[in-house]
């Protein structure tokens, strides 16, 4: 019997399960994250633990593609790994496919998780470490025609990818899709990129949308949430160290610490429960498993 907890940060739903007797996990990822078919996530992560006890992350797409990293997933796999028993303390490191990441979990007046801290890494600014095929030593504020139409754009590696668009006012479904879309089969981008479109509402406040490769639209990206927040500062939006992010399901908030970028938000759990043996079988018989 595959178990499995469903949690989400800031709208951002995951599907966790700790490793060993599972289907590829790339098939599952596809079957269980189907909002229709399967129980409905933006993406699956699998837990595990290394040799030393350390606690290992890995991240999936609704789509089965892996992805290195993920800032809110990483916050409920952190909620996750204590309450379960894989870690004894409210601070500790979890590996991940982009590095080691540090968490802290902070607790409210009854002693409940009520919001995690991670360490989200310095942001990657060459553009062929990002990677984008962009001409200059760093990818801010330019110019790209993309679905006919002139964005500009600022782009940075957070973990994975991201291209930030800064607009007056939130995009609506269509040109969230349509752009979305666009840059990820447009060559400048040769993996594919993350859009975010951010809209400034004070001098330290963001409001933020994303379509993420692999997932589409989102109610919330935290590496998003970091590279908006970077972006503002790159390009002279704002000179905050600390950052408010309203994304579509819930705040969350940046801070440029010496060390990197951290990323404070909520983690919940919605539900646990159990895999059915005739739908395991047929992830199993899934094409490309």
């Amino acid at each position: 019997m595959i178990k499995f907890t469903k949690m989400q940060g800031a709208g951002n739903d995951f599907i966790l399960f700790e490793e060993g007797g599972l289907p590829p996990q790339d098939a599952l990822a596809r079957a269980v994250c189907d909002r229709r078919f399967g129980i409905g996530a933006d993406g699956i992560l699998i837990a595990g633990q290394n040799g030393q006890g350390r606690p290992i992350m890995q991240y999936y797409n609704s789509d089965g593609s892996r992805a290195a990293f993920c800032g809110n997933g990483l916050r409920c796999f952190a909620r996750y790994a204590r309450e379960n028993g894989l870690v004894e303390r409210d601070a500790f490191v979890v590996e991940t496919a982009a590095g080691h990441r540090r968490v802290e979990l902070h607790r409210d007046a009854a002693d409940r998780i009520d919001r995690v801290t991670v360490e989200m890494g310095m942001p990657e600014l060459r553009p062929y470490e990002i990677p984008v095929l962009l001409a200059g030593k760093q990818a801010v504020e330019v110019p790209l025609q993309l679905a006919g139409e002139r964005v500009v754009l600022t782009c940075l590696r957070v973990g994975v990818p991201h291209a930030v668009l800064f607009a007056d006012c939130p995009p609506d479904e269509h040109r969230m899709r349509q752009l979305g879309e666009a840059i990820g089969r447009h060559p400048a981008f040769p993996e594919g990129i993350n859009l975010d479109f951010a809209v400034q509402e004070g001098p330290a406040s963001l409001r933020i949308f994303t379509w993420e490769r692999g997932a589409g639209h989102t109610l919330a990206c935290g590496t998003g949430c970091c590279a908006v927040a970077e972006a503002a500062r790159l390009s002279g939006r704002t000179d905050s160290k600390k950052l408010r992010i309203e994304a579509e399901g819930g705040t969350l908030w940046v801070e440029r610490r010496e060390d990197g970028l951290w990323l404070t938000g909520p983690a919940r759990t919605i539900c646990t429960g159990a895999l059915s043996p005739e739908w395991v079988v047929g992830v199993h018989g899934t094409k490309n498993s």
